[in-house]
């Protein structure tokens, strides 16, 4: 906590949902810093701390009063403010009014178009605390809690009732209410171990007299704290904790005064495949799971209690456990009498989307997309066989009762009923890695099954929200389709996959509505996201801009093109090049602007001066080595070679009129240089390049 802050704002509340309070942290912090900047009060740091049951805010060195400033007001032009007689007009009269200013405040500046007349004026300067209420009222009013419900008799709306506010500036009470609850100088401690209201008398002490009264405000010194006690409490009982970043992040906010308790449950329990286990113990109990020195699933669980450890506690938690884990396998013992592939039929009565249809249907659909990839790559007819396999029972596992009790399941209990039941490994495991990458720096998947597998269901999770109308707009993503694209980035990338997005799009129209309208539109879609991803990988804009601007949608390709540009621009000798290729491009630009299908035709015999004829003779001596640096992406090589021809494009340039009046020489020159820019073409833009020398 800000130790010497001078201004302590509490709003006091029964348990608020753990969910709630991290954005709600973040939420006081940018209203109260805000509409002290608006207020024009100043102050040094703001720092908000929270627990269940109390949002705490601490402002170091709040300004006593507003600060005192003079603006300038423009008002009309002296020409329209004053009328014939140099008296006010009504514009005039009109400005002064409405800005609580008088003719003496007035001057003029001359704004190259005439005088304007302005206005001084000194803005009024209230003390702090008549303005404090204000932005505690709208604090109170408007925090985005994802639900607000009205309490008792009152009329305001917050997610548990407010049971006090604690408002102290330079250790004085600010005078504050409402509905009847009003402010003072008053905490209260541990729900339980220290149920009462505790009198602060100076700001400094706050956090410590809560500490007293079994509360840790600090969220970040509890989550702290909880994690060491695990990692203790998990070696003690001869394990390693499984890590939980999320769950450790609940709980924080789930307890004032933290406690670990160990428990067990029995060891039958663990037939049951371990996710299963895990998933029960985080999602319904926010257990922590621990694994023994063998890297298995322990028996033993850890608890983050709000009370000391007692023996009812202990046993309460391993009678909860051991229901749960007994539902739990119920739900194993009974999926397992079907085997995964048996369940696909079921997937005709499951609904995917009301203008898509079932999950059957999505299956079907991206096995058309499966096939396509696995051409585009290559594959031998057993790694078809395995991909269709693996497209055929990937959503089986959806209406198992596993996965119905927890969707988290899904794609992990798959893998395990899968081999269950004799399925190839890797049919196995694209079940499971399908559905990744999940989040920004996740795994993605890594077998060619897994990755088209994968890679097919994203396609057409993307190809069929835009067909039927589901694209995303501004900050609106309900079905998370850029996170998706992502995905497909980032696989293409990782995985070093050569493959047209656009070509594969192409391929699968017939699939979905509209289909070849929407192409260019997905293409689109994913490129923006590229351009991210391309950014994060320390690409310039201009260097991802050339390759993306091409219409290349060949992710891997662009992205390498990208990387060249970036490396071989730290060459003194890169704006000689990029020149030289400008120089080309903006004549030949110019005139396909106006001549748009015109064709040009080549004459070896026209080649009557000597420079053209050098540039003629150099780039047809290279065409080949040409093609194979491109074919096989050497592109700084492609450079060098570029950089060797400046001497002869220089020469050309000097020594050579290409627009000559004689229409057959100025087709043949323009005809070199348009073949020399073709093998640039869908390549490169090098207009987009920027020189930064």
């Amino acid at each position: 906590m800000l130790t010497d802050a001078n201004f302590l704002f509490e709003i006091g509340t029964e348990e608020i949902p753990a969910g709630y309070i991290p954005s709600a942290i973040r939420s006081v912090k940018e209203i109260f810093a805000k509409k002290l900047n608006d207020s024009r009060i100043e102050f040094n740091e703001i720092e908000v701390k929270a627990t269940p049951r109390r949002i705490a805010i601490t402002i170091l060195n709040l300004a006593d009063s507003q600060k005192v400033e003079e603006i300038e007001l423009k008002g009309p032009s002296k020409k329209v403010g004053y009328d014939e007689d140099g008296n006010p007009s009504r514009a005039l009269q009109g400005f002064l009014k409405g800005n609580g200013v008088t003719v003496e405040d007035l001057f003029f500046v001359d704004s190259g178009k005439g005088e304007y007349i302005f206005a001084k004026k000194k803005l009024s300067s209230d003390k702090t605390e008549n303005i404090i209420p204000e932005i505690i009222t709208e604090i109170v009013n408007t925090l985005p809690f994802p639900k607000r419900m009205k309490w008792s008799d009152k009329k305001v709306t917050y997610p548990r009732p407010i049971r006090y506010f604690l408002i102290l500036f330079n250790n004085k009470v600010i005078d504050f209410e409402i509905e009847g609850i009003k402010s003072s100088n008053q905490t209260r401690g541990h729900f339980v171990q220290s149920n009462k209201m505790i009198e602060i008398t100076d700001i400094k002490n706050y956090e410590k007299e809560l500490k007293k009264n079994y509360v840790i405000l600090d969220q970040d010194d509890r989550k702290e704290y909880i994690k060491n006690e695990l990692l203790v409490a998990a070696e003690k009982a001869g394990g390693k904790l499984i890590d939980d970043p999320e769950l450790l992040d609940l709980v924080t906010f789930i307890v004032e005064n933290p406690h670990i308790v160990t428990c067990q449950f029995e060891e039958e329990f663990l037939e049951i495949p371990n996710i299963a286990l895990i998933a029960e113990m985080r999602e319904h109990q926010k257990y922590f799971a621990v694994e023994d020195k063998d890297g298995k699933l322990s028996n033993t669980f850890l608890v983050v209690s709000n009370n000391p450890v007692t023996d009812f506690i202990k046993t309460g938690n391993e009678r909860v456990i051991s229901a749960r884990f007994s539902d739990a396998r119920f739900f194993y013992n009974q999926d397992k009498k079907q085997k995964l592939a048996d369940r696909v039929p079921s997937l005709k009565k499951v609904m995917f989307h009301k203008e898509l249809g079932s999950i059957h249907d999505k299956i079907e659909r991206m096995k058309k997309v499966g096939e396509n990839i696995s051409e585009i790559f290559k594959l031998d007819n057993d790694k078809k066989a395995k991909v269709d396999r693996a497209i055929e029972i990937s959503k089986a596992d959806l209406v198992t009762a596993m996965v119905i009790e927890f969707t988290s399941l899904q794609g992990g209990i798959g893998k395990i009923y899968a081999l269950n039941d004799g399925e190839d490994p890797e049919v196995a495991n694209a079940i499971e890695e399908h559905y990744k990458p999940k989040f920004n720096g996740d795994e993605v998947p890594k077998s060619i099954v897994s990755i088209i597998l994968s890679l097919s269901e994203k396609i057409d999770n993307i190809f069929g929200s835009f067909s039927v109308g589901n694209i995303p707009k501004g900050s609106q993503d309900p079905y998370a389709l850029r996170r998706q694209a992502n995905a497909i980035v980032d696989i293409i990338l990782q995985n070093e996959l050569n493959i047209s997005i656009e070509t594969l799009l192409k391929n699968i129209v017939s699939n979905y509505k509209d289909g070849e309208s929407l192409i260019s539109k997905i293409v689109d879609f994913i490129d923006v996201r590229a351009k991210t991803i391309f950014s994060d990988r320390g690409l310039s804009f201009d260097e991802i801009e050339a390759v993306l601007n091409t219409g290349n949608s060949d992710y891997l390709e662009t992205f390498r093109r990208a990387s060249s540009i970036n490396e071989f621009r730290k060459r003194e000798n890169f704006s000689e090049m990029l020149i030289s290729l400008k120089r080309m491009n903006n004549i030949l630009s110019a005139f396909r602007r106006d001549n748009k299908n015109y064709e040009l035709k080549f004459d070896k015999s026209l080649l009557n001066n000597e420079s053209e004829k050098a540039l003629y003779l150099f780039f047809e001596a290279k065409k080949e080595e040409i093609k194979t640096y491109i074919s096989e992406s050497k592109y700084s090589n492609l450079f060098e070679l570029m950089i060797e021809s400046k001497i002869t494009i220089d020469n050309f340039f000097d020594n050579v009129m290409v627009m000559d009046e004689n229409i057959q020489v100025r087709d043949n020159r323009l005809f070199i240089l348009e073949d020399i820019l073709s093998h640039f073409k869908g390549m490169i833009d090098f207009s987009k390049i920027v020189d930064k020398k």
